[in-house]
């Protein structure tokens, strides 16, 4: 969990700031980062194998005090810095998009996890 609190935080101030530039610059930076998949891959592997050494109890501390810091920053999140968007490296993630607004990076940590979860999840 604290990697991917930091992702997104990463991915809020990649929209805060890369939103603000051309769109020719937004696209282009995407394709750099899809050209760079295979680092991330492994950069992603490693994270998830760290997750394994926090006991249940850490992480839901740390898990409580993600959402609660990600809800005083959408709370202070104006309407327009929601709507500014770029665009995004779809191979990273299946659940990144062409092009993503603010909006969505504050709704892809849910997908995210929702995804992970039900592929952990026995059904008798």
């Amino acid at each position: 969990m604290l990697f991917g609190y930091q992702v997104v935080r990463a991915l809020q101030l990649l929209v805060r700031v890369v939103g603000r530039l051309p769109d020719a610059v937004s696209r282009g930076f995407a394709r750099a980062l899809d050209a760079a998949a295979a680092p991330f891959d492994v950069v992603n592997y490693l994270g998830s194998c760290g997750g394994g050494l926090l006991g249940p109890r850490w992480m839901g501390w740390w898990f409580d005090r993600v959402i609660a810091s990600l809800h005083r920053s959408l709370d202070r999140a104006a309407e327009a810095d929601l709507a500014r968007g770029m665009h995004y490296p779809v191979r990273w993630d299946p659940f990144f998009t062409p092009r993503m607004t603010l909006a969505d990076v504050y709704r892809y940590p849910a997908r995210h996890f929702a995804f992970h979860r039900r592929q952990l999840t026995f059904t008798a």
